[in-house]
């Protein structure tokens, strides 16, 4: 289980430049996610950055400029939904 709290600079510059980000852990019964789906979808890393390369087995982008994506989250709640 990850503790948010390391690099915490970089979940502040996260949150100060508008990206949403979320922690999920897969082991919970009540978390689901379509990783086909996610494996699908063209990783946009050596475009974007190509010096990182070498890290897209770790590090996957992915451009929704074309799609409509809504994030709907609940802090207290601890629930996301990712709609399509």
């Amino acid at each position: 289980m990850p503790e948010l709290s390391f690099g915490s600079h970089f979940f502040l510059d996260l949150v100060e430049t508008g990206i949403f980000y979320v922690a999920l852990f897969l082991e919970n019964k009540n978390v689901s996610l379509n990783k086909t789906w996610l494996d699908s979808l063209p990783n946009s890393i050596k475009k974007i950055l190509p010096e990182a390369a070498d890290y897209q087995k770790v590090l996957k982008v992915v451009d929704f400029k074309e799609k409509q994506i809504r994030l709907l989250a609940d802090i207290t709640s601890q629930k996301v939904i990712c709609l399509l």
